[in-house]
């Protein structure tokens, strides 16, 4: 009895963990779709991302209200792409901010406005970095027309903690939003079974 007990439990946990492969692969599939046009997504395994933005990424500028005033803080994530194993992403700290990315967006801001993107901000957990490629903006912008390689844009390696993408279209970011978070959630969980 004791060891059919354990064979049923021993499929359960195979099963659970099978079932919630697939759901992983399903919200990766949603990233991807909502992600489309601001990047793409490659699946590298059932937990990696490697997240490829369009260059060049737009400079976000957020405005906060301090001290009756307006100050803006402007955030530039010049990514050509990063790697994201989903265990080393923090959900709790993920964050969707209306943000501009006009230039004479703070000479036209009137209190109450509405930015015309959505910057998606993920944050790795404790101690962990996320692996990525980075440019040079201003040699990126520079550069004439026809095939160029990295090297003529700046692209190094690097190590982040923080990372940010922009969505045009909000609906978009919420589901990119749900998506990572139910992954990372699925992720975690199947990692504690192993």
């Amino acid at each position: 009895m004791k060891t059919l007990f354990r064979l049923l439990l021993g499929c359960l946990v195979l099963g659970s963990i099978a079932c919630s492969a697939q759901d992983i692969r399903s919200h990766m599939e949603q990233m991807k779709t909502a992600y489309t046009a601001s990047g793409s997504i490659v699946v590298l395994d059932g937990q990696t991302l490697v997240i490829e933005p369009n260059m060049p990424g737009p400079i976000c500028a957020l405005p906060r209200e301090e001290d009756g005033k307006i100050a803006w803080y402007r955030y530039s994530f010049p990514l050509s792409s990063i790697t994201v194993s989903l265990t080393d992403v923090d959900e709790s700290l993920m964050s969707e901010d209306r943000v501009f990315t006009n230039p004479e967006a703070p000479s036209a801001y009137k209190p109450g406005d509405k930015g015309d993107a959505v910057m998606v901000v993920v944050v790795g957990m404790p101690g962990k970095k996320f692996r990525a490629l980075i440019y040079d903006r201003d040699k990126l912008e520079h550069l004439g027309p026809g095939p160029h390689g990295s090297s003529d844009y700046g692209q190094v390696p690097d190590q982040v903690e923080a990372f940010g993408l922009t969505f045009n279209d909000t609906a978009a970011a919420h589901a990119f939003v749900a998506s990572l978070r139910n992954a990372v959630r699925l992720a975690k969980t199947q990692a504690l079974a192993r």
